[in-house]
């Protein structure tokens, strides 16, 4: 008997050990690898010379993509609509303005740049977005998503864009940054990698004032995407592995870039987008590179079109032109399907 009792001790003992170490749910070993797709032929992509151009570092030089690095989004688009690119990464509000241009043949594939927009001041104190009222930012954007942005968050915080709180439009991020170092008193609005370099070589100076996810997520309540990744319906629909295998590809080179080591610095610079490697490590972190690419979780297809239904209703409310004059239908968003 004692024997017996042993022996069911001992099984007891091994049955725990099993579930400790495969989890709860037989979510250990048992669970399905992730599956692998591959690329039929190279995928044509645009990029901007900026974060999302810095998140697929990894993929400039594989075989399996051209692409091809553009200043501003506006030379990239006519390219996408004639259907030279099959994928883009994009401001986020184009996501929209692009399913309503080409009649829905567009898809927005998941966000892939946050919140990257700062408010930065040059011997400036001020602690509160009210502490904005009567002042002047100086930016670039006008008519995109950093204006319709700023309006969207001075009106949470009871302000008036153009009315309390004025704007000088610049023709470029590089103008709005020379203004900033050289011209004390001054408040900017500037994305990374730009704010960064900002910082850098304005010593104590310069200094942030605003984080812009974080005053956008406290008047929407989701974070703020900046930067999108979009494809051509057509590529989606009759290319679904190689859209997958893209993704896969894009997670890892962003998960790679996202360590900030100091190879990725060097490769960032190497490959144009910044010229100083310290700036480049500084400079990763604040990009808030992502990708929602996965079935569930905080970062599924779900989470992700969630964050630009959020996005672009509130761009709506600013200005409905932001968005193409109409809220798009829910087959702008890629489901992974």
């Amino acid at each position: 008997m004692k024997s017996r009792k042993f022996i069911t001790l001992i099984t007891l003992l091994l049955i725990l050990s099993m579930v400790l170490v495969t989890g709860c749910g037989g979510q250990g070993e048992s669970a399905e690898p992730e599956e692998t797709y591959t690329i039929s032929e190279p995928i044509n992509v645009a990029v901007m010379n900026g974060p999302t151009g810095m998140g697929m570092v990894d993929l400039l030089n594989d075989p399996n993509y051209n692409i091809e690095i553009f200043q501003a989004p506006t030379d990239a688009l006519p390219k996408l609509i004639s259907g030279e690119v099959d994928v883009a990464c994009l401001p986020s509000n184009l996501a929209a303005v692009l399913y309503q241009k080409t009649e829905g043949k567009v898809v927005c594939v998941s966000p892939m740049v946050m919140g990257v927009l700062s408010i930065l001041g040059n011997g400036v104190e001020v602690t509160d977005v009210q502490d904005l009222k009567g002042l002047t930012i100086v930016s670039a954007g006008q008519g995109g998503t950093p204006e319709y942005a700023l309006q969207a968050v001075l009106e949470a915080n009871g302000l008036t864009l153009g009315e309390d709180v004025q704007v000088t439009w610049l023709a470029n991020h590089a103008d709005v940054n020379a203004q900033l170092l050289t011209t004390p008193g001054t408040v900017a609005m500037v994305p990374e990698p730009f704010a960064s370099v900002a910082q850098a070589k304005g010593g104590d100076a310069v200094n942030k004032l605003f984080d812009m996810n974080s005053l956008w997520n406290e008047a929407v309540g989701q974070d703020f995407p900046m930067g999108v990744l979009v494809a051509r319906r057509e590529f989606v629909e009759s290319k679904p592995d190689d859209l997958k295998a893209m993704l896969q590809d894009l997670k890892a080179s962003i998960d790679d870039v996202n360590t900030a080591s100091d190879e990725v610095a060097q490769k960032i610079v190497d490959a144009g987008f910044l010229g100083e490697a310290a700036i480049a490590k500084a400079a990763i972190p604040n990009c808030s590179l992502c990708l929602y690419a996965e079935s569930e979780g905080d970062y599924s297809f779900a989470k992700g079109a969630e964050i630009m239904k959020a996005f672009n209703e509130t761009m709506f409310g600013v200005n409905p032109a932001s968005v193409g004059g109409a809220l798009p239908a829910d087959d702008l968003y890629y489901t992974g399907e």
